[in-house]
């Protein structure tokens, strides 16, 4: 009765692509911590920081922002999923009322 035409649609990133992710982060947050002082002036190195600090919280905002993606994406498969249920449902009465005549097609 029930047909199941849900197509498996990948959303966001993948789990690998999210560990890579976790992993630059962590490795621009290492190398702001052992960058050597005397290497550039205190304006680069500053500049630097914030750069490298910007990248970081953008890779937290990625993040976080296919987590939510994800949710929509089930929100929205489960919507669909609800509405053929009551497509079916309607078209179930639609046919009973029908058969009993009280429903004419014009």
């Amino acid at each position: 009765m029930t047909e199941k035409v849900l197509e498996e649609i990948t959303v966001g990133l993948s789990d690998a692509e999210k560990d890579d992710l976790e992993e630059m982060i962590k490795a621009f947050r290492k190398k702001q911590s052992a960058a050597p002082e005397h290497l550039a002036s205190e304006d680069v190195q500053k500049q630097i920081f914030s750069i490298s600090e910007n990248l970081a919280q953008y890779g937290d905002i990625l993040l976080k922002f296919d987590t939510k993606l994800k949710l929509l994406y089930g929100i929205l498969r489960l919507s669909d999923q609800k509405n053929r249920i009551m497509n079916q449902r309607i078209d179930a009465v639609i046919e009973l009322l029908k058969g009993q005549n009280i429903l004419t097609e014009k």
